[in-house]
């Protein structure tokens, strides 16, 4: 199942990442990020991954089975995340932040996110 609302901006923001200067693996992780879309959405579907307030994955249950989608997912964020703080003269977890209200504001009905109070609600 692919989640229009959640990739376009996903992937906006990836390009944002590719045009900074001196990010030579900026195309690689757009790539990345984009193949993987679909098992997340499929992850975030079952219940089994929610995102967090900082704008990562996070398990919800027990099942770990795609525990490397996951922390790549996890990595490339953060670098994207990082890139656009460098950009704006922001603080990483700022952008992060930001990201994880843009999420959860298009995220679909029965997905899991985290509240800045840190607490879970489902959608």
């Amino acid at each position: 199942m692919f989640n229009r609302s959640i990739a376009i901006p996903l992937l906006m923001m990836i390009g944002l990442f590719v045009a900074v200067p001196g990010i030579s693996q900026g195309a690689s992780i757009k790539d990345r990020m984009a193949a993987r879309i679909p098992v997340i959405n499929n992850l975030k579907a079952a219940g089994v991954v929610g995102e967090n307030n900082k704008g990562l994955l996070e398990f919800r249950s027990g099942d770990k089975s795609k525990q490397d989608v996951v922390t790549a997912e996890n990595n490339d964020r953060k670098k994207v995340y990082a890139a656009i703080a460098k950009k704006e003269g922001v603080n990483p977890t700022l952008v992060g932040q930001r990201r994880a209200q843009m999420i959860a504001q298009k995220g679909k009905k029965g997905q899991w996110f985290q509240g800045a109070d840190g607490k879970w609600y489902k959608k």
